[in-house]
């Protein structure tokens, strides 16, 4: 009888071990592969004319290092919340792997890291991701949330506010400098804000975006990792063109 209460206990305590480990997410998903998938347009963003005149079609196919990684980088992974160091509640947003830990490919509805956003994550005190975000990391996850890792994937040509700037820094920048007065009391959240800023600060605001040797690697951005040639040389035509709306 004492022997069976002593297997019965074990196993009782087990299970409730099973159970407390099944929360814990900060372990890189087991089995998941972290190759990348890189996906380079033609140059310009147009679509190339093979041999038969039928020109190709652009792919819609949504990169994860140019426009998924920022955004949860930028509005969860900040410092001291869920970065690698921070990792609070046991949450990493700021690289594939463990951001898969919160994500169901092909299932948005599955994944905690995308049903909460708008419903408690970021804190309603923070900069807010907007429908338009939300609705491309649901396209990302739809199409499988494969690590696609993207390198010539923009027009640049298209240089406007309107047309292209404001995208690239409320993707790479919203999350700290998006709600005024923004870290370090650095807020790009409109065009004017945008624009006064950079006028006053060109020189380190290009060091950081360009990822200058003669900074130190806490001031380059956006923090998650260099943006792509395309989308920089987008930034500074902007700047080298008077700022155009």
């Amino acid at each position: 009888m004492r022997r069976i209460l002593f297997h019965t206990s074990i196993l009782f305590l087990s299970s409730i071990l099973f159970t407390a480990c099944q929360h814990d997410i900060i372990t890189v998903k087991a089995g998941l592969s972290l190759d990348p998938i890189v996906v380079v347009t033609p140059p310009g963003g147009s679509p190339t004319t093979p041999a038969g005149g039928t020109p190709a079609p652009v792919s819609d196919t949504i990169c994860f290092n140019t426009d998924v990684l920022p955004l949860y980088v930028s509005y969860c992974g900040s410092a001291g919340c869920h970065d690698a160091g921070s990792h609070r509640e046991s949450v990493i947003t700021t690289d594939y792997g463990h951001l898969m830990n919160g994500i169901r490919a092909k299932n948005a509805t599955s994944s905690k890291f995308y049903t909460i956003i708008g419903n408690g994550m970021p804190p309603r005190s923070s900069p807010q991701m907007t429908a338009t975000h939300i609705a491309l990391i649901k396209k990302w996850i739809d199409q499988g949330a494969l690590n696609t890792q993207c390198t010539n994937v923009c027009d640049t040509t298209n240089f406007t506010y309107a047309g292209a700037i404001q995208t690239i820094i409320s993707t790479n920048c919203g999350g700290c400098h998006g709600t005024k007065p923004g870290s370090a009391n650095i807020y790009l959240g409109d065009y004017a804000s945008a624009k006064t800023y950079i006028t006053a600060n060109t020189s380190v605001f290009l060091n950081a975006i360009n990822y200058a040797s003669t900074i130190v690697a806490s001031k380059r951005m956006p923090p998650s990792a260099k943006m792509v040639d395309c989308k920089i040389i987008q930034i500074q035509k902007w700047i080298q063109k008077g700022y155009p709306q």
